[in-house]
């Protein structure tokens, strides 16, 4: 029997490879320096779009909560504002012996729990400050002592990054704006102390950390050289490999027309860069190899092929000794100074020593603002700013915000039945083609299933289920006086894809199958919410064409907020019924612990519409 949940990865990796493709023929195109210049000015204006940083930078309010000394080094407890009222913990390592202005580093943690406090990145920041450097390591949001959910267990590192980013993203705000800019304040922080050289200011960091390495140095020119280490790769190797990665690293529309993520490289070019993997890295590291040939093209045409280098670590994903002694050596080169690349002995702190806050919470300093308050300013100021548009006028301006276009009679396959003798019930199933290769199933509940095509009928009821038709509609009898289908949209049902798992098969899991695929569609500027409606729009289509003369539109779950899209924007004559009123996307978006998953939501909707509006519409008519 037929199943179609590799589809939608396929279906994927067709539309990656596409714009892989496109962005070759770019690449082997550019001959000449200007050439290189005029694409690294385009690539730095589609990564500028992706993040919403605040129009003026708040006063930093830094303050020294703690200083510990060691014999060769002092490290500072410091508190910064990157936004008002909203504290960042970080940790200042200043070499004891300098002679005048001396090298910066931010070290930017990976997904750790302790975050700067792991005594890894404490080998990274130790190591360097006592090679000649000040370096300020900066716990990120979720972890060390910056977590916003501290005292729930299971919420922490990504889980904690998607759910906060998935009700950012209905105000047109995201995790990797929030991230980059606690970094490039970090920087701002940095450059303010009279011993460091601002000429000679680096970035590192691994995992999570070389994400943000990359991102924000992408972003801010300040920065004169950068090591991210474990996270280089292409984006066509993560779909191609099915690995869902973490809210920040998704920043919106960047892979489309031929975005990749060596954009944020060749962005820097031609300042001094490293780029660090691991032989057995998730990140494939057949990608970063290829990312470091692409980025000293560029830096080639611009005469400056030896400023780029790349370091392959003997083992797995991590900031090993080895990958952290080449970025010693590296920094060490481009800074002048004198020291080796080997790492000292080094004698760790503790967590006590390290924290900056009370009871190692940023929560606890006083008149702190967490990401939820912010979560909840923006929501609702976005809301007051939404234009009041006629029915017709907000469809148009719907249709473009979900990406729906032209909905056409899609064609079909008919599939065999199944049967369950138990229950002395089945369904007649019909593999509707709603996009080329993509193939999401209508099924018809039958006493017994028969082969037979699309029947005419004077009422056609179409139900859209929360996460499985067949599974819910086996709970109702089949009714006498209608034809009673379900429809599985991409990626539920008959079409949930088989892969991609991380420890979950959930549905509904912070971290899985539907948050990877939707995420997929963000990265290319496209909508996931969008294509579902559009698959529904295709099944109305559908019934309509073969004889079906009144549909009745039902749904449960979240497939309430499909059918409800659909019924505002389908161009055929329907019945729609919901049983209650539609939960809206404002209540998500304020609610700390919100289960609506990303792939339910479009990206700044909140300025235009919200589902309470549309239902409104529907039920009057309009």
């Amino acid at each position: 029997m037929s199943n179609f949940g590799d589809l939608i990865q396929e279906y994927y990796v067709k539309k990656f490879r596409k714009n892989d493709a496109q962005r070759r023929a770019e690449i082997d195109s550019l001959k000449t320096a200007e050439d290189a210049r005029k694409f690294i000015a385009r690539v730095r204006a589609r990564i500028a779009g992706a993040y919403d940083f605040p129009a003026e930078r708040c006063d930093l309010k830094a303050r020294i909560t703690k200083t510990t000394e060691r014999e060769d080094f002092i490290v500072e407890n410091v508190i910064y504002e990157s936004r008002p009222d909203f504290p960042v913990c970080a940790n200042l390592y200043i070499p004891k012996k300098r002679t005048g202005k001396v090298p910066g580093v931010i070290f930017l943690c990976g997904h750790a729990f302790e975050g700067k406090f792991s005594e890894t990145y404490q080998a990274v920041m130790i190591s360097l400050c006592r090679k000649g450097c000040v370096v300020l390591g900066i716990d990120p949001i979720g972890q060390g002592e910056r977590r916003q959910y501290p005292y729930e267990e299971t919420l922490h590192n990504v889980t904690e990054h998607n759910l906060l980013n998935r009700r950012m993203l209905l105000s047109g705000d995201n995790m990797g704006t929030w991230r980059v800019y606690d970094a490039v304040r970090g920087l701002d922080y940095l450059l303010s102390r009279e011993e460091v050289d601002p000429e000679r200011v680096g970035v590192t960091g691994n995992s999570g950390g070389g994400t943000l390495t990359t991102l924000v140095a992408g972003v801010d020119d300040r920065f004169t050289a950068a090591a991210p280490s474990c996270y280089i790769t292409r984006w066509l190797r993560n779909v191609e490999n099915e690995l869902p990665v973490d809210a920040e690293q998704i920043p919106p529309g960047v892979a489309a027309d031929g975005g990749e993520m060596a954009d944020y490289l060749i962005a820097q070019a031609p300042r001094p860069l490293l780029i660090l993997g691991q032989k057995n890295d998730f990140f494939d590291i057949r990608g970063t190899r290829e990312v470091y040939e692409e980025v000293k093209k560029i830096y080639a045409l611009l005469g400056k092929e030896e400023n780029v280098g790349i370091f392959i670590g003997p083992t797995n994903h991590g900031y090993s000794i080895h990958n952290r002694e080449a970025a010693y050596g590296f920094f060490g080169k481009n800074f002048n100074l004198d020291a080796d690349d080997k790492e000292p002995e080094n004698q760790y702190l503790t967590k006590e020593e390290l924290s900056c806050a009370p009871g190692s919470s940023s929560l606890n300093v006083p008149g702190s603002k967490t990401v939820n308050d912010y979560i909840a300013e923006r929501t609702l100021a976005t809301i007051a700013k939404r234009p009041k548009l006629s029915p017709d006028a907000l469809r148009a301006e719907l249709k473009k915000v979900l990406g729906i276009g032209e909905v056409k009679v899609p064609t079909y396959r008919q599939l065999r039945g199944k049967y369950f003798p138990d229950d002395k019930r089945g369904f007649s199933r019909y593999g509707v083609e709603t996009e080329e290769h993509l193939i999401c199933t209508l099924s018809l509940m039958k006493e017994v299933p028969a082969y037979q095509h699309i029947p005419e009928a004077e009422v056609a009821e179409l139900y859209i289920p929360n996460i499985s038709s067949q599974e819910e509609l086996l709970k109702r009898p089949v009714p006498a006086n209608r034809n009673l289908y379900g429809f599985d949209y991409r990626g539920v049902g008959e079409n949930t894809p088989d892969g991609c798992d991380q420890g979950s098969r959930e549905f509904f899991a912070y971290y899985t199958y539907d948050y990877h695929f939707a995420s997929l569609a963000l990265l290319r500027n496209e909508c996931m919410l969008g294509s579902r409606v559009y698959d529904v729009l295709c099944a109305i289509k559908l019934l309509k064409a073969y004889g079906n003369k009144k549909i009745v539109l039902t749904s449960s779950g979240i497939g309430q907020i499909v059918a409800l899209l659909a019924a505002f924007l389908t161009d055929e004559e329907i019945t729609p019924c919901f049983g209650h009123r539609v939960r809206t996307w404002k209540d998500s978006a304020l609610s700390p612990r919100d289960m609506l998953p990303q792939s339910m939501g479009a990206f700044n909707i909140l300025a235009l519409t919200d589902l309470d509006e549309i239902q409104d519409l529907v039920e009057a008519g309009k």
